[in-house]
Protein backbone atom coordinates (compact mmCIF):
# COMPACT_ATOMS: atom_id res chain seq x y z
CA UNK A 1 0.00 0.00 0.00
CA UNK A 2 1.46 3.27 -0.81
CA UNK A 3 1.44 6.29 1.24
CA UNK A 4 -1.22 7.84 -1.11
CA UNK A 5 -3.93 5.12 -0.78
CA UNK A 6 -4.55 6.52 2.61
CA UNK A 7 -6.14 9.49 1.18
CA UNK A 8 -8.23 7.56 -2.01
CA UNK A 9 -5.26 8.35 -4.51
CA UNK A 10 -5.81 6.46 -7.72
CA UNK A 11 -1.82 6.22 -7.81
CA UNK A 12 -1.42 2.97 -10.30
CA UNK A 13 0.63 0.76 -8.02
CA UNK A 14 4.54 0.01 -9.48
CA UNK A 15 6.32 -3.01 -8.66
CA UNK A 16 8.56 -2.27 -5.73
CA UNK A 17 11.29 -0.49 -6.60
CA UNK A 18 14.57 -1.73 -6.15
CA UNK A 19 16.74 0.66 -3.25
CA UNK A 20 20.05 -0.80 -3.69
CA UNK A 21 21.30 2.48 -4.85
CA UNK A 22 20.92 3.95 -1.01
CA UNK A 23 24.23 4.82 0.39
CA UNK A 24 25.33 3.83 3.71
CA UNK A 25 27.59 5.01 6.48
CA UNK A 26 30.86 5.97 5.38
CA UNK A 27 33.91 6.93 7.32
CA UNK A 28 33.54 10.93 6.93
CA UNK A 29 30.17 10.06 8.85
CA UNK A 30 31.16 7.88 11.57
CA UNK A 31 34.03 10.88 12.62
CA UNK A 32 31.09 13.54 12.43
CA UNK A 33 28.73 11.26 15.18
CA UNK A 34 31.75 10.35 17.14
CA UNK A 35 32.72 14.14 17.42
CA UNK A 36 29.68 14.91 18.53
CA UNK A 37 29.05 11.72 21.47
CA UNK A 38 33.07 12.81 22.65
CA UNK A 39 32.30 16.66 22.93
CA UNK A 40 29.14 15.56 24.87
CA UNK A 41 31.65 13.33 27.23
CA UNK A 42 34.47 15.85 27.60
CA UNK A 43 31.60 18.59 28.71
CA UNK A 44 30.54 16.14 31.41
CA UNK A 45 34.11 15.42 32.38
CA UNK A 46 35.36 19.27 32.41
CA UNK A 47 32.15 20.12 34.89
CA UNK A 48 33.07 17.28 37.18
CA UNK A 49 36.29 17.69 37.61
CA UNK A 50 37.66 20.89 35.95
CA UNK A 51 35.25 23.65 36.94
CA UNK A 52 35.70 26.48 39.40
CA UNK A 53 32.04 25.05 40.86
CA UNK A 54 32.46 21.41 41.72
CA UNK A 55 29.01 19.35 40.98
CA UNK A 56 28.91 18.30 44.66
CA UNK A 57 25.63 20.40 45.96
CA UNK A 58 22.53 20.63 45.84
CA UNK A 59 22.23 23.89 44.62
CA UNK A 60 25.35 23.34 41.72
CA UNK A 61 24.28 19.72 40.63
CA UNK A 62 19.91 20.24 40.19
CA UNK A 63 20.25 23.98 39.62
CA UNK A 64 23.39 25.23 38.34
CA UNK A 65 24.45 27.67 40.99
CA UNK A 66 21.19 29.57 40.13
CA UNK A 67 23.75 31.97 38.08
CA UNK A 68 22.89 30.28 34.60
CA UNK A 69 22.52 32.12 31.50
CA UNK A 70 19.37 32.86 29.14
CA UNK A 71 20.73 31.49 26.21
CA UNK A 72 22.14 28.30 27.17
CA UNK A 73 18.44 27.43 29.35
CA UNK A 74 16.65 28.55 26.31
CA UNK A 75 18.82 26.11 23.97
CA UNK A 76 18.44 23.12 26.96
CA UNK A 77 14.42 24.11 26.68
CA UNK A 78 14.31 23.46 22.86
CA UNK A 79 16.84 20.37 22.56
CA UNK A 80 14.77 18.78 25.51
CA UNK A 81 11.57 19.64 23.60
CA UNK A 82 12.91 18.10 21.05
CA UNK A 83 13.20 14.77 21.64
CA UNK A 84 13.71 11.68 18.99
CA UNK A 85 10.58 10.87 18.95
CA UNK A 86 9.60 14.14 17.43
CA UNK A 87 11.95 14.22 14.83
CA UNK A 88 11.70 11.11 13.50
CA UNK A 89 7.77 10.90 14.46
CA UNK A 90 6.04 14.04 13.50
CA UNK A 91 7.61 13.77 9.60
CA UNK A 92 6.48 10.39 9.38
CA UNK A 93 3.25 11.35 10.62
CA UNK A 94 3.01 13.97 7.93
CA UNK A 95 4.25 11.61 5.14
CA UNK A 96 1.22 9.50 6.19
CA UNK A 97 -1.97 11.74 7.44
CA UNK A 98 -1.19 15.24 6.45
CA UNK A 99 -0.48 18.83 8.01
CA UNK A 100 -3.30 18.53 10.36
CA UNK A 101 -1.21 17.88 13.22
CA UNK A 102 0.80 20.93 12.20
CA UNK A 103 -1.89 22.83 14.33
CA UNK A 104 -0.19 21.93 17.65
CA UNK A 105 1.94 25.12 17.55
CA UNK A 106 -1.07 26.91 18.44
CA UNK A 107 -1.57 24.84 21.73
CA UNK A 108 2.01 24.66 22.31
CA UNK A 109 2.78 28.87 22.47
CA UNK A 110 -0.19 29.21 24.32
CA UNK A 111 1.10 26.89 27.10
CA UNK A 112 4.73 28.65 27.16
CA UNK A 113 2.76 32.42 27.67
CA UNK A 114 0.22 31.06 29.71
CA UNK A 115 2.83 29.91 31.98
CA UNK A 116 5.60 32.59 31.82
CA UNK A 117 2.69 34.56 33.23
CA UNK A 118 0.88 32.60 35.73
CA UNK A 119 2.98 29.45 36.90
CA UNK A 120 6.48 30.20 36.68
CA UNK A 121 6.14 33.45 39.13
CA UNK A 122 4.41 30.96 41.92
CA UNK A 123 7.43 28.79 41.42
CA UNK A 124 9.61 30.97 40.85
CA UNK A 125 9.01 32.97 44.77
CA UNK A 126 8.97 29.53 46.27
CA UNK A 127 12.65 28.25 44.80
CA UNK A 128 11.85 24.68 45.23
CA UNK A 129 14.39 21.57 44.49
CA UNK A 130 10.75 19.64 43.90
CA UNK A 131 8.31 20.85 41.86
CA UNK A 132 6.02 18.33 43.87
CA UNK A 133 6.99 20.17 47.45
CA UNK A 134 4.25 22.99 46.27
CA UNK A 135 1.64 19.94 46.39
CA UNK A 136 2.72 19.30 50.26
CA UNK A 137 2.76 23.42 50.82
CA UNK A 138 -0.80 23.50 48.98
CA UNK A 139 -2.42 20.30 50.06
CA UNK A 140 -0.35 17.33 52.08
CA UNK A 141 2.21 15.08 51.83
CA UNK A 142 0.07 11.51 50.47
CA UNK A 143 -0.60 14.24 47.04
CA UNK A 144 3.02 14.83 46.69
CA UNK A 145 4.10 11.30 47.15
CA UNK A 146 1.78 10.15 45.02
CA UNK A 147 2.16 12.26 42.17
CA UNK A 148 6.08 12.35 42.52
CA UNK A 149 5.56 8.12 42.32
CA UNK A 150 3.37 8.72 38.67
CA UNK A 151 5.93 11.32 37.63
CA UNK A 152 8.81 9.02 38.06
CA UNK A 153 6.84 6.07 36.36
CA UNK A 154 6.14 8.15 33.48
CA UNK A 155 9.84 9.35 32.91
CA UNK A 156 11.27 5.44 33.14
CA UNK A 157 8.41 4.68 30.60
CA UNK A 158 8.91 7.08 28.08
CA UNK A 159 12.71 7.50 28.57
CA UNK A 160 13.63 3.83 26.90
CA UNK A 161 10.82 5.47 23.83
CA UNK A 162 13.42 7.95 23.20
CA UNK A 163 16.44 5.94 23.91
CA UNK A 164 14.86 3.30 20.84
CA UNK A 165 14.52 6.07 18.22
CA UNK A 166 17.96 7.68 17.09
CA UNK A 167 18.91 3.54 17.61
CA UNK A 168 16.38 2.24 14.98
CA UNK A 169 17.58 5.44 12.92
CA UNK A 170 21.52 4.61 13.73
CA UNK A 171 20.20 0.83 12.76
CA UNK A 172 19.04 1.83 9.69
CA UNK A 173 21.53 3.29 8.41
CA UNK A 174 24.53 1.75 9.31
CA UNK A 175 23.54 -1.97 9.71
CA UNK A 176 24.52 -1.65 13.58
CA UNK A 177 22.28 -3.67 15.92
CA UNK A 178 19.87 -1.77 17.48
CA UNK A 179 20.53 -2.61 21.04
CA UNK A 180 24.58 -2.36 20.76
CA UNK A 181 23.91 1.32 19.54
CA UNK A 182 21.10 1.94 22.73
CA UNK A 183 23.18 0.83 25.37
CA UNK A 184 26.80 2.52 23.77
CA UNK A 185 25.55 5.95 23.53
CA UNK A 186 23.12 5.91 26.39
CA UNK A 187 26.53 4.83 28.46
CA UNK A 188 28.44 7.99 27.17
CA UNK A 189 24.70 10.08 28.38
CA UNK A 190 24.62 8.33 31.54
CA UNK A 191 27.88 9.27 32.04
CA UNK A 192 27.86 13.60 31.74
CA UNK A 193 24.77 13.38 33.35
CA UNK A 194 25.75 11.91 36.59
CA UNK A 195 29.00 14.08 36.95
CA UNK A 196 28.07 16.98 35.31
CA UNK A 197 24.40 17.40 36.99
CA UNK A 198 23.06 20.32 35.10
CA UNK A 199 25.98 22.64 34.05
CA UNK A 200 26.74 19.66 31.86
CA UNK A 201 22.73 18.33 31.10
CA UNK A 202 22.38 22.46 29.57
CA UNK A 203 26.12 22.50 27.82
CA UNK A 204 25.74 19.51 26.23
CA UNK A 205 21.68 20.31 25.06
CA UNK A 206 23.14 23.66 23.74
CA UNK A 207 26.07 21.78 21.51
CA UNK A 208 23.24 19.06 20.45
CA UNK A 209 20.81 21.61 19.56
CA UNK A 210 22.84 23.45 17.07
CA UNK A 211 23.31 19.14 15.56
CA UNK A 212 19.55 18.76 15.69
CA UNK A 213 18.63 22.29 13.40
CA UNK A 214 21.79 21.64 10.97
CA UNK A 215 20.32 18.07 10.53
CA UNK A 216 16.35 19.37 10.04
CA UNK A 217 17.38 22.29 8.18
CA UNK A 218 19.59 20.11 5.52
CA UNK A 219 17.00 16.88 5.28
CA UNK A 220 14.56 20.34 4.34
CA UNK A 221 16.54 21.96 1.65
CA UNK A 222 18.62 18.82 0.35
CA UNK A 223 15.31 17.42 -0.22
CA UNK A 224 13.12 20.16 -1.94
CA UNK A 225 16.20 20.88 -4.45
CA UNK A 226 16.02 16.76 -5.39
CA UNK A 227 11.89 17.16 -5.94
CA UNK A 228 12.48 19.79 -8.00
CA UNK A 229 11.40 22.91 -5.88
CA UNK A 230 8.99 23.93 -3.16
CA UNK A 231 5.79 24.31 -5.72
CA UNK A 232 6.13 20.99 -6.78
CA UNK A 233 6.21 19.97 -3.12
CA UNK A 234 3.03 21.84 -2.24
CA UNK A 235 1.18 20.31 -5.61
CA UNK A 236 2.22 16.81 -5.01
CA UNK A 237 0.86 17.29 -0.94
CA UNK A 238 -2.35 19.12 -2.50
CA UNK A 239 -3.21 16.30 -4.94
CA UNK A 240 -3.29 14.08 -2.64
CA UNK A 241 -5.25 16.04 -0.02
CA UNK A 242 -2.61 16.52 2.44
CA UNK A 243 -2.84 19.93 3.27
CA UNK A 244 -5.15 20.33 6.00
CA UNK A 245 -5.14 23.10 9.19
CA UNK A 246 -8.79 23.36 9.71
CA UNK A 247 -10.33 20.01 10.10
CA UNK A 248 -13.36 21.37 11.86
CA UNK A 249 -14.76 18.02 12.19
CA UNK A 250 -16.48 17.30 15.79
CA UNK A 251 -16.17 13.73 15.56
CA UNK A 252 -13.15 12.52 18.06
CA UNK A 253 -13.15 9.55 16.91
CA UNK A 254 -11.04 10.99 13.28
CA UNK A 255 -7.36 10.54 13.83
CA UNK A 256 -6.58 14.64 14.02
CA UNK A 257 -9.23 17.47 14.11
CA UNK A 258 -8.01 21.10 14.66
CA UNK A 259 -10.43 20.49 17.98
CA UNK A 260 -8.40 17.55 19.22
CA UNK A 261 -4.72 18.36 18.24
CA UNK A 262 -5.35 21.97 19.49
CA UNK A 263 -7.17 21.37 22.52
CA UNK A 264 -5.66 17.96 23.11
CA UNK A 265 -2.19 18.97 23.21
CA UNK A 266 -3.31 22.63 25.08
CA UNK A 267 -3.82 20.70 28.34
CA UNK A 268 -1.46 17.90 27.63
CA UNK A 269 1.70 20.62 26.75
CA UNK A 270 0.04 22.23 30.19
CA UNK A 271 0.90 19.41 32.55
CA UNK A 272 4.31 18.76 30.60
CA UNK A 273 5.19 22.54 31.00
CA UNK A 274 3.61 23.97 33.81
CA UNK A 275 4.62 22.17 36.60
CA UNK A 276 7.53 20.17 35.23
CA UNK A 277 10.33 19.11 37.09
CA UNK A 278 13.03 19.31 34.30
CA UNK A 279 11.15 22.90 33.32
CA UNK A 280 11.11 24.53 36.39
CA UNK A 281 15.01 22.99 37.44
CA UNK A 282 15.81 25.29 34.21
CA UNK A 283 13.97 28.31 34.56
CA UNK A 284 15.12 28.75 38.49
CA UNK A 285 18.69 28.02 37.41
CA UNK A 286 18.51 31.42 36.15
CA UNK A 287 19.00 34.42 38.25
CA UNK A 288 16.02 36.94 37.91
CA UNK A 289 12.26 35.79 37.10
CA UNK A 290 11.77 38.42 34.12
CA UNK A 291 14.64 35.89 32.43
CA UNK A 292 12.60 33.01 33.28
CA UNK A 293 9.51 34.43 31.47
CA UNK A 294 11.76 35.53 28.26
CA UNK A 295 13.50 31.84 28.46
CA UNK A 296 9.94 30.32 28.57
CA UNK A 297 8.75 32.81 25.33
CA UNK A 298 11.67 31.77 23.18
CA UNK A 299 10.98 28.47 23.77
CA UNK A 300 7.81 29.22 22.09
CA UNK A 301 9.17 30.50 19.14
CA UNK A 302 11.89 27.37 18.86
CA UNK A 303 9.05 24.49 19.12
CA UNK A 304 7.36 26.71 16.52
CA UNK A 305 9.90 26.93 14.30
CA UNK A 306 10.77 23.22 14.78
CA UNK A 307 6.97 22.14 14.29
CA UNK A 308 7.23 24.17 10.63
CA UNK A 309 10.18 22.49 9.85
CA UNK A 310 8.97 18.87 10.44
CA UNK A 311 5.83 19.33 9.15
CA UNK A 312 7.44 20.87 5.93
CA UNK A 313 10.09 17.47 5.71
CA UNK A 314 7.55 15.15 5.82
CA UNK A 315 5.53 16.80 2.90
CA UNK A 316 8.83 16.75 1.02
CA UNK A 317 9.43 13.14 1.88
CA UNK A 318 5.97 12.15 0.74
CA UNK A 319 6.75 14.42 -2.64
CA UNK A 320 10.04 12.29 -3.46
CA UNK A 321 7.95 8.94 -2.74
CA UNK A 322 5.01 9.67 -3.38
CA UNK A 323 4.47 6.65 -6.34
CA UNK A 324 6.52 4.20 -4.58
CA UNK A 325 6.43 4.04 -0.77
CA UNK A 326 9.65 2.51 0.58
CA UNK A 327 7.76 0.95 3.41
CA UNK A 328 5.34 -0.98 0.38
CA UNK A 329 8.67 -1.84 -1.38
CA UNK A 330 9.39 -3.39 2.13
CA UNK A 331 12.83 -0.94 1.69
CA UNK A 332 12.17 0.00 5.67
CA UNK A 333 10.46 -1.91 8.22
CA UNK A 334 8.61 0.65 10.05
CA UNK A 335 6.98 4.58 8.64
CA UNK A 336 9.19 5.46 11.18
CA UNK A 337 12.30 5.06 9.43
CA UNK A 338 11.39 6.86 6.69
CA UNK A 339 13.27 10.23 7.71
CA UNK A 340 16.63 8.11 8.27
CA UNK A 341 15.67 6.00 4.76
CA UNK A 342 15.31 9.76 2.96
CA UNK A 343 18.71 10.96 4.46
CA UNK A 344 20.95 8.14 3.19
CA UNK A 345 18.99 8.51 -0.41
CA UNK A 346 20.03 12.12 -0.31
CA UNK A 347 23.42 11.11 1.02
CA UNK A 348 25.04 11.85 -2.17
CA UNK A 349 24.39 14.98 -2.59
CA UNK A 350 26.46 16.36 0.78
CA UNK A 351 29.26 14.24 2.36
CA UNK A 352 29.07 13.73 5.97
CA UNK A 353 25.24 14.75 5.62
CA UNK A 354 23.75 11.45 7.05
CA UNK A 355 26.58 11.52 9.79
CA UNK A 356 25.10 14.83 10.23
CA UNK A 357 21.54 14.13 10.66
CA UNK A 358 22.31 11.43 12.75
CA UNK A 359 23.91 13.11 14.78
CA UNK A 360 21.07 15.50 15.04
CA UNK A 361 18.68 12.70 15.98
CA UNK A 362 21.27 11.01 18.80
CA UNK A 363 21.54 14.55 20.13
CA UNK A 364 17.52 15.04 20.23
CA UNK A 365 16.74 11.67 22.20
CA UNK A 366 20.36 12.34 24.21
CA UNK A 367 18.92 16.03 25.74
CA UNK A 368 15.98 14.86 26.62
CA UNK A 369 17.12 11.36 28.46
CA UNK A 370 19.57 13.61 30.39
CA UNK A 371 17.40 16.37 31.40
CA UNK A 372 14.68 13.43 32.68
CA UNK A 373 18.01 11.85 34.63
CA UNK A 374 18.58 14.87 36.52
CA UNK A 375 15.42 15.79 37.40
CA UNK A 376 14.59 12.53 38.17
CA UNK A 377 17.57 12.14 40.42
CA UNK A 378 16.62 15.36 42.07
CA UNK A 379 12.59 14.14 43.10
CA UNK A 380 13.75 10.82 44.21
CA UNK A 381 16.34 12.75 46.03
CA UNK A 382 13.81 15.67 47.82
CA UNK A 383 10.44 13.39 47.86
CA UNK A 384 11.79 10.00 49.05
CA UNK A 385 15.04 9.63 50.62
CA UNK A 386 14.99 13.29 52.49
CA UNK A 387 12.03 12.66 54.25
CA UNK A 388 13.12 8.97 54.93
CA UNK A 389 16.09 10.29 56.09
CA UNK A 390 14.38 11.56 59.07
CA UNK A 391 15.88 14.24 61.72
CA UNK A 392 19.49 13.49 60.71
CA UNK A 393 21.12 15.74 58.40
CA UNK A 394 22.41 14.73 54.63
CA UNK A 395 25.15 16.53 53.83
CA UNK A 396 25.90 17.87 50.81
CA UNK A 397 28.35 15.16 49.33
CA UNK A 398 26.15 12.30 50.35
CA UNK A 399 23.01 13.63 48.31
CA UNK A 400 25.30 14.85 45.68
CA UNK A 401 26.35 11.15 45.59
CA UNK A 402 22.93 9.43 45.99
CA UNK A 403 21.73 11.30 42.97
CA UNK A 404 24.56 10.35 40.63
CA UNK A 405 24.06 6.85 41.97
CA UNK A 406 20.30 7.30 40.53
CA UNK A 407 21.56 8.77 37.19
CA UNK A 408 23.36 5.76 36.61
CA UNK A 409 20.57 2.98 37.85
CA UNK A 410 17.62 4.11 36.59
CA UNK A 411 19.44 5.11 33.08
CA UNK A 412 20.82 1.53 32.90
CA UNK A 413 17.08 0.45 34.08
CA UNK A 414 15.76 2.53 30.84
CA UNK A 415 18.40 1.31 28.04
CA UNK A 416 17.01 -2.41 29.19
CA UNK A 417 13.64 -1.20 28.57
CA UNK A 418 14.32 -0.29 25.21
CA UNK A 419 13.57 -4.24 24.13
CA UNK A 420 9.80 -3.60 25.00
CA UNK A 421 9.79 -0.76 22.78
CA UNK A 422 10.64 -2.30 19.22
CA UNK A 423 7.85 -4.48 20.00
CA UNK A 424 5.21 -1.93 19.92
CA UNK A 425 3.43 0.58 17.42
CA UNK A 426 4.22 3.69 15.51
CA UNK A 427 6.46 6.02 17.67
CA UNK A 428 3.66 9.49 17.13
CA UNK A 429 1.18 7.11 18.50
CA UNK A 430 2.65 5.61 21.01
CA UNK A 431 3.75 8.54 22.81
CA UNK A 432 0.39 10.35 22.65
Amino acid sequence: MYAADVFGSTTTQLPPPTMSGVKTFSFLDYFVFCSLMLTSAVIGVYFAFFAKQKQNTTKEYLMGGKNMGIFPITMSLVASYISGVSLLGVPAEIYTFGTQYGVIIIAEVLVCVLCSYVFMPVFYKLQLYSSFEYLRMRYDNSVRLFLSVLYCLMTILYTPLIIYIPSLAFSQVSGINLYVVAVATCAICIFYTSLGGLKAVVWTDTVQSFAMILGVVAVTVLGTMDVGGVGVVLDRAAASNRLEFFNLDPNPLVRHTFWTVVIGNFFMWLSHIAANQAILQRCLALPTVGKARRALISLSIGISLFVVFSVYSGLVIYAKYHDCDPVYSQAIRKVDQILPYTVMDLANSVPGFPGIFIAGVFSAALSSMSTMLNSMSGVILQDFIRPLWGQRPLSELAASTIMKTIVVLIGSLCVAMTLIVDRLGAIIQVRT
